[in-house]
């Protein structure tokens, strides 16, 4: 199983969040993760890329019927697997 970061998924791309990178999230990032989990970004969560900024980060992400904005650090520390067509690839 092929895993990518979050934020490397392109607009209209969907994915399925397998794992959580939080061994060398230093305590900044360990915040932003347990605030992400607490908003619904947990594992076997569906994540759609909604919107990109002009410069690329941060990037929207439809999550549970909510629409939030990462930053790249932010979605670098989710791996997701791409799907298409409901299908994981």
């Amino acid at each position: 199983m092929s895993l990518t970061p979050l934020f490397t998924l392109s607009l209209d791309e969907t994915g399925i969040v397998k794992s959580i990178l939080t061994d060398n999230a230093s305590p900044a990032q360990q915040q932003t993760i347990k605030r992400l989990m607490d908003l619904g970004l947990i594992e076997n969560t569906k994540v759609t890329c909604v919107g990109v900024s002009a410069f690329g980060s941060p990037k929207a992400f439809l999550i549970r019927g909510a629409v939030l904005a990462l930053r790249k650090e932010e979605a670098s520390l989710i791996l997701v697997k791409r799907i298409k067509d409901g299908s994981v690839l």
